[in-house]
């Protein structure tokens, strides 16, 4: 009896395999998905940042606001990556570059704005169920 209590603690002991499933990942925005389909590296981090807050401990605030406050930042994030590739972009002189960076950057301004993306009934309803 005593040895299966602190069986964990002999040596030797490995922990039995076990295999849970992984949980899906949450939905980024439609609107933002479609908006940055040529950026997917970037729907990726807005994945991973909306996974970080439907794994992160319960709080008093509700998920969904959590949630909308993660997008927020990343996105603000992006344009602020993009504005610092348009100065680089600026003083290296290529034309190109510089034409790719303003896209990029007048997109990303566009994407700041809340209205842009929300009001996806999918993504909110997938915060409330948590």
């Amino acid at each position: 009896m005593v040895i299966k209590r602190f069986r964990h603690i002999l040596p030797g002991y490995t922990r039995p395999a076990t295999t849970r499933p992984r949980p899906p990942l949450p939905p980024v925005p439609r609107s933002l998905r479609s908006a940055l389909k040529n950026h997917p590296d970037h729907i990726e981090r807005l994945q991973m940042a909306l996974h970080g807050v439907s794994v992160a401990p319960t709080t008093r605030l509700p998920r969904i606001e959590m949630a909308v406050w993660a997008i927020e930042d990343r996105l603000s994030r992006f344009l602020a990556e993009a504005k610092q590739e348009l100065d680089s972009a600026r003083c290296s002189g290529d034309a190109e570059r510089f034409a790719r960076a303003e896209e990029v950057e007048a997109l990303m301004t566009h994407l700041c704005r809340k209205n842009t993306w929300m009001g996806d009934e999918v993504f909110a309803a997938w915060f409330r169920s948590l």
